[in-house]
Order: structure tokens, then sequence, then C-alpha cells
């Protein structure tokens, strides 16, 4: 699994940030990396339509700069033992990056984004979101300008944080969790997040008087866990469940920035367009909040042949499964 990775680079501060966490999948995975930066196409001032002219001595500079950038990241992927290769490209970037993507081989995209707060979701569409709601492969995502925002530095991922809803979208993820787990000897905890009661404080006063119904939902989470950990117990994995009460995004997030050895995973149909505007998407929110990293599994697109011994059933985490509102794993 994740044998071969695409990183779409920049030569920013904030898309390097991605670098320290993608360095531990590559070790758990023996991946190989292959970093891409593409270059806007010019515009011909004769016809208006973008082509690409040559000679052009922007577009040549450009390159050279991105062969000096990429030469020097090779040379200290090399010293630690990472196999790493680079290419540019000339188009839309978006355009680009998911055509690679896709037609390229590759298993894992690793991406750093600088999205906006979840509040300005409605109005706001940047190309990491393009990328993301289009991209065929699973992605490690890094919102790189939140992280240095926050001052975070990176930390060693020793655990899984599987975000699980009850839906089959959710345990789509369960697949790549089992290689990844494997694959990096990695504990696994899955957590579920029970949508809160406004008005009422979960901490204090859950066990004694908040509504029936929020008490049933825990303890309805609390029994789905138990039979996901017991699947996954049986197969020899280390594994653990928690429950929590409150808004989804808000409380992983919370969760990571508490421990931030959690490598946290989500399965998404990731909602584009007026669904995401109107019903939300909590992978979304998490990363427009988040500084530490994800892996964001697109449901519907299976475990390539390596991963035959994890492979769902046919009927698996169908892409249009809904969600209930404050839900995990969307």
């Amino acid at each position: 699994m994740f044998k071969r990775v695409l990183v779409p680079m920049n030569g920013s501060q904030s898309t390097e940030r991605i670098l320290p966490h993608l360095v531990q999948v590559t070790n758990w995975c023996d991946s190989e990396l292959t970093l891409l930066h593409v270059l806007r196409p010019t515009r011909s001032r004769s016809t208006g339509d973008l082509q690409i002219e040559y000679p052009n001595m922007l577009t040549d500079r450009a390159q050279g700069l991105a062969r000096e950038y990429f030469a020097e990241l090779a040379g200290q992927f090399e010293g630690i033992g990472v196999t790493a290769r680079s290419t540019t490209a000339t188009g839309e970037l978006v355009e680009t990056v998911v055509a690679r993507a896709a037609a390229g081989g590759f298993d894992l995209m690793a991406l750093a984004v600088g999205e906006h707060h979840p509040a300005l979701r409605h109005v706001t569409d940047s190309p990491g979101e393009k990328i993301r709601v289009r991209s065929p492969i699973p992605m490690l995502i890094l919102n790189g300008h939140l992280a240095g925002k926050k001052g975070f530095a990176p930390a060693p991922l020793t655990r899984l944080l599987v975000a699980m809803n009850g839906t089959r979208v959710s345990e789509f993820a369960l697949a790549y969790v089992r290689r990844v787990s494997r694959a990096g000897n990695l504990p696994i905890t899955l957590i579920r997040v029970v949508p809160e009661i406004p008005g009422f404080h979960n901490a204090a006063e859950l066990g004694s008087i908040a509504p029936r119904f929020v008490e049933g939902a825990v303890r309805d989470a609390e029994t789905y866990l138990e039979q996901q950990a017991n699947l996954l117990a049986e197969e020899g994995f280390d594994v653990k469940t928690r429950v929590e009460v409150g808004p989804a995004a808000r409380t992983l997030t919370d969760v990571q920035d508490a421990e931030p050895e959690h490598l946290l995973v989500m399965a998404s149909v990731v909602r584009r367009g007026w669904q995401r505007a109107m019903l939300g998407c909590t992978a979304d929110e998490v990363i427009r909040m988040s500084g530490r990293p994800m892996l964001l599994i697109p449901a519907g697109r299976r475990p390539g042949p390596s991963d035959t011994d994890s492979r769902p059933g046919e009927g698996d985490a169908l892409p249009d499964e809904s969600f209930s509102n404050g839900s995990t794993g969307s």
C-alpha cells in the first residue's frame, strides 16, 4: 500500500510542513515519492489562447528554479533513506494534479493546503479544496498555513485515530487502516462523536439530566465501536474504542491537539458545491480548523491489487451514503 506517492509542491514553507509527516508514512510503507511542481501556462499575445511558448525565458527560468529546489529536497530525502524523484508540468494546477494522480499509478497524494476557517466554506473555493473533492486516490492532508500559525512542531505519529459514524462510508476506511497499521505496527483507536445537545454540558450532566436519547446514542456508539474493535482484534490488531460528545469536527481536532501522536483517518464522500454548503462535511471542517495531519480516503475507491487481503465486499462503502448532522466520517 502507498508504494508511489504524488507530492505537489510550490516551494513554500507552508507546503513543506507536510514533509515530516510524509516521511513517517514513507518509512511505514517503503514508498517512493514523486515531487511535482506545476507551472502556469503562458498566454499567447496574438491569439489569447492558453499555450506554451518556446523559447520562453520565464518558463525556462521557472523550470530551472524548480529543478534546483527539488534537487535540494531529494538530497535531504536521500540522507534519510527515502527515494524521491521530481518532475515539472505546465498547465492549470488542479487539472494537472488530478490528472497525474489518476493516470500516474499513484497510491497516495500528500497535499499541504491553506484553507480558511469553516465559517467561510460557503464562499471559498481554493485549489486545495478542488483537488481533494476530485482526487481518485487517498490523500495525506495537512493545513500547512494553520500548522505554522499555531506553531505546531511535527510529532511522531504512533497511533491511528479512525473516525467512524456507523455508516458504510466511514467503514470504508478500515481496509486502509488494516494495511497501514500492519505496515507501521501501529495501534488503532476507533472514535465516534455523538452530537451534543445545546444547553447541556456533557461532561458534567450527561450521566444525570441529559436527554435519554443522548444517553442512548452514547450506548449505541459504544456497542457499535466494540463490534468493530472485536473484528479487528480477532485479526491481531491492537485496538481500543473511544466515544466523545460534542461537535464532530471540533472534537476530533481537540483530540488530535491533546494527543498529537494520532494520525486521523477518515473516509468521506467529500461533498462539494451546494451539498457542502447546505449539509456540511466533517472532513472539510477538520481540515479547515486543524493543523494536524489527516489521511483522507475517498469513499468508493477500493484498495489496489496489493490490498486484496483486506478488500471490502462488493457492496461496501457506497459513495451516496447519507450522514447525520454532526457525525464523523463525512
